[in-house]
């Protein structure tokens, strides 16, 4: 497990001073988060382990604190082991020095180092980084291209082959095919991750065609890509259509650029689309505690989310509209098949529709269709959301996202039955259920006037407010084995569990992307798992190096210092508080003293609740300022006065005095 698994500065850095130098001998040291890059110079030693003073360090168990030093001398890379306990192999041989040919593999313990010899003299400006560093990238990216309005693309690119295809391979040459401001990121041996920004959908894919073009003796490579905001809304969701479109693509079309058209999606019910699934754990629970449908899971044990199942159930005997509420990533998609699969209208199409991912030019006429002619570009008559699901569900998925043209049109749709073509005067009955998904606090926007309030009233007969997975810890044991389930069908996986550090692990993040967040790791360490088990090793960056403690946050340089002397005995511990786990922690041997609230005056008291809800806020939106203010109803500004007047840092996850 790597400490240095993001290495966009320092890198840079170091690649920026060896082009300076016309070094072009590398050392690559390949791990489970991400690729450490290091030039090379004649006599110096580079020496690889598991901690510092190491140059390059991979915190990983199988190897030793100083594990081995490689030397480029005479043109030749030396490589000595320094007596490590699991000992250096040099093409299988287990060595206490020897020499490292380019390409060679040389295991460190269970880690694998390579050479690479760049020619031309020119190196790449940036290496391979960890995918938590593309995923804070992408989050970046995402806010950036929301406020200028311009778009971005995810492209996954894989190779065809395990043996062959292993990035060592490649890896270099994929950095050499892109841009200098493109970002690659580790997801697998045989799989990165791309960020592109300032893309169009037809660059990206131009950029991923000259990415997956064959070289002679290079393993064949594929390529799927995910253009924010065409394809999805979300980090996590742009990740899963990435990498749906990267295993869609194959020889004839290496190249596969995913939903184009506003991320609809029609599912077309078939015998055993809908079934329940069997959990261990879970006997005497009904049916819909484990329920799977075209690849959706729905599994709980939680309280809370059993009683939004149960309120699901008796909306879906009806016809009335539903209203689906909860943060990105909580399962509004899945719930709204859920009612569908156990409504009368299940031999009806469900036809998803992300009005989010639309441009406001054609939600008209992608919810009600248009006539020949009826704008430029139309040149056929088509028909709409609402005529394709007749007899059918339609889920208007961010439907907050809707503009005031379209949500009046919307509006006469429920109440009439009927819609109107884009440049047609003849109405047409419709029968179809809506319902409407959303992330947003609608009855807010109804008072900015961003919302139409009649149309909330008409969307909200009955409105189900989905937990976020934080709040419903117990559901993610079953989530993550219905995961586990469905990342071996789909990879031809043979991991069997997930074991105990690592569940402990998985139940103690905050999981601010929700279940579609889980899903996605799960899905990652089956990609990377050695074993028949998922280990702590196998997770993200970000899960394995958050641990939760009994002390609470620190609150404001005032609070603290009074709470010191007024706290009272015996009063109940705060809640838990995330902590890196680089940071000087208690150990068994020496426990945290209990946790209790400060007991000054009202100010103060008031100080540390407000210090703790700042903190929260931006926990569940994975520090990112923008979208805590949002959570908090706060202006932008106003939050990050009070970071700094309360001296909130996120690399402590706390509030420093």
């Amino acid at each position: 497990m790597a400490t240095t698994a993001s290495l966009s500065f320092k890198t840079a850095e170091l690649v920026q001073r060896a082009r300076a130098e016309k070094r072009r001998v590398l050392l690559l040291v390949y791990h489970h988060d991400g690729v450490e890059m290091s030039p090379m110079s004649p006599g110096v030693g580079v020496v690889v382990g598991r901690e510092p003073p190491a140059d390059v360090v991979v915190r990983d168990r199988s190897m030793s604190r100083r594990h081995a030093r490689f030397t480029l001398v005479g043109g030749e890379v030396v490589v000595e082991d320094l007596g490590s306990r699991n000992g250096t192999r040099v093409a299988g041989q287990r060595v206490e020095r020897g020499v490292v040919k380019a390409g060679d593999e040389v295991l460190l313990g269970g880690v694998v180092a390579s050479v690479h010899v760049l020619s031309g003299g020119e190196l790449p400006l940036l290496g391979v980084e960890g995918s938590d560093a593309l995923r804070v990238a992408l989050q970046a990216e995402i806010a950036r291209s929301r406020f200028f309005g311009r778009k971005f693309a995810l492209a996954v690119v894989r190779s065809l082959g395990v043996q062959a295809g292993h990035l060592r391979h490649w890896a270099l040459r994929v950095r050499e095919a892109l841009r200098p401001v493109d970002r690659v990121a580790f997801y697998s041996v045989d799989t990165l991750e791309i960020l592109l920004p300032e893309v169009t959908a037809e660059l990206a894919e131009e950029l991923a065609r000259g990415i997956v073009a064959r070289r002679e003796g290079e393993p064949a490579l594929v390529a799927g890509v995910a253009v924010f905001p065409d394809a999805a809304t979300s980090i996590d969701k742009l990740i899963e259509v990435g990498h749906e479109a990267s295993r869609s693509a194959g020889p004839e079309a290496p190249v596969r650029v995913a939903s184009p058209e506003g991320a609809l999606l029609y599912v077309a019910p078939r015998a055993g689309d809908a079934r329940p699934r069997a959990q261990e754990g879970s006997q005497g629970a009904p049916p819909e505690s484990a329920w799977e449908a075209d690849g959706h899971v729905l599994a709980t044990q939680s309280p809370l989310m059993r009683s939004v199942v149960e309120v699901a159930l008796r909306a879906a005997r009806s016809a009335i509209p539903v209203l689906l509420r909860g943060e990105t990533g909580t399962g509004k998609e899945v719930l709204a098949r859920f009612i569908h699969d156990r409504s009368p209208r299940r031999a009806g199409p469900l036809i998803c529709v992300n009005c989010g991912a639309i441009p406001a030019l054609l939600i008209e006429s992608t919810l009600f269709g248009h006539e020949r002619g009826a704008f430029t570009g139309a040149s056929q008559q088509h028909k709409g959301v609402f005529e394709a699901a007749a007899g059918g569900t339609v889920l208007l998925d961010e439907v907050g996202e809707l503009p005031a043209a379209a949500q009046a049109a919307l509006l006469r749709v429920l109440e009439t039955k009927r819609v109107t073509r884009v440049g047609a005067t003849r109405e047409i009955e419709v029968d179809v259920r809506v319902i409407a998904a959303t992330h947003r606090d609608l009855d807010a926007m109804c008072d900015e006037g961003t919302f139409r309030l009649d149309l909330l009233y008409r969307l909200n007969a009955m409105t189900l407010d989905i937990p976020p997975l934080r709040a419903r810890r117990d559901d993610i044991a079953p989530l993550a084995a219905g995961f586990l389930e469905q990342a071996n069908r789909a990879h031809q996986g043979k991991v069997r569990s997930i074991a105990p550090e690592a569940l402990a692990l998985l139940k103690g993040y905050a999981w601010p992307g929700n279940v579609r967040e889980l899903r996605n790791a799960i899905e990652r360490a089956v990609v990377i798992a050695e074993g028949e088990a998922i280990l702590a090793r196998d997770l993200p960056e970000r899960i394995r190096h958050t641990v939760s403690v009994s002390s609470p946050p620190r609150a404001s340089p005032r609070a603290a210092e009074l709470s010191r002397s007024s706290e009272p005995d015996g009063a109940p511990s705060a809640p838990a508080v995330t902590r890196r786990a680089s940071e000087p922690a208690r150990g068994a041997a020496d426990p945290a003293p209990p946790a209790t609230p400060a007991a000054g005056g009202l100010k103060i008291r008031l100080e540390q609740i407000e210090a703790d809800l700042l903190i929260e806020a931006l926990r569940a939106s994975d520090w990112n300022q923008t979208e805590a203010a949002r959570r908090l109803e706060l202006p932008l500004r106003t939050l990050q006065h009070k970071i700094k007047v309360y001296g909130i840092k996120k690399l402590g996850y706390g509030v420093s005095r």
